[in-house]
């Protein structure tokens, strides 16, 4: 069975795994969560990682919409915007942020999380074992939900991820794009496998669950801020 060349050396394990725990647990819904949980635990280091980064950079967020506030009236195209540039660099730098780390260390839990999504819906797509796999509501984890239960709730999800990490310094029309984003992936996911949005939404639950026990056990480095308006 044709796995793909670049994902399968994660479809062929996953898949392994998978089956081990379904038969300890009976059901390939609870598999799904039980697994999704475990890959989220194993993630967790690099995810600490990525929550300090951004607590870091959503700390100078107040100095940072300072700067764009002054500018704000400026149109894209004018040359001003390149001093709004420097201004904004010269705040990280006098912060000790690097920009390119901090940027890669926020994309990280997404960039590691994709490649375990991708291998979902090649298991699902593949996997005899999951035709017909129920898992309550839903008559078959490898078709999508028939009333469209998951692709909401993976939504709301990211919507509550978003609503529970800092506020990065991006621009009004950045954070309105990233608003945007719950329900384009909603949109884009309510055909996908139900199985599929299962996994989506346990690890988005996993990364909150994280966040919040980052936010609990540091609070120093989460200070409460108003959001600016758009």
């Amino acid at each position: 069975v044709p796995v793909g060349s670049w994902i399968g050396p994660i479809v062929v394990p996953l898949t392994r795994a998978l089956r081990a725990v379904n038969a300890r647990v009976g059901n390939y819904g609870v598999a799904i969560v039980l697994l999704t949980i475990g890959i989220g635990i194993a993630l967790a280091p690099l995810r600490h990682y990525a929550i300090l980064s951004s607590a870091k950079m959503a700390k100078v967020g107040p100095q940072i919409r300072a700067v764009q506030e002054r500018y704000k009236r400026l149109s894209l195209t004018d040359p001003k915007r390149q001093q709004m540039q420097q201004e904004i660099a010269e705040v990280y730098e006098k912060n000790g942020i690097d920009m390119v780390r901090q940027t890669a260390a926020g994309c990280l839990p997404t960039l590691l999380t994709m490649p375990f999504l991708f291998a979902f819906y090649r298991m699902l797509d593949i996997s005899v074992d999951l035709k017909g796999a129920p898992f309550f509501w839903i008559p078959d984890l490898s078709l999508k939900d028939p009333l469209f239960i998951t692709p909401v709730l993976s939504g709301l999800s990211m919507i509550a991820m978003q609503k529970l990490m800092p506020a990065p310094a991006i621009d009004p029309a950045q954070q309105r794009m990233m608003m945007l984003m719950p329900v384009i992936f909603s949109g884009m996911f309510a055909w996908a496998p139900a199985g599929l949005n299962l996994y989506w939404f346990i690890s988005n639950l996993v990364a909150m669950a994280q966040q919040a026990l980052a936010m609990y056990f540091a609070p120093h480095l989460f200070p409460k801020s108003k959001p600016t308006t758009p």
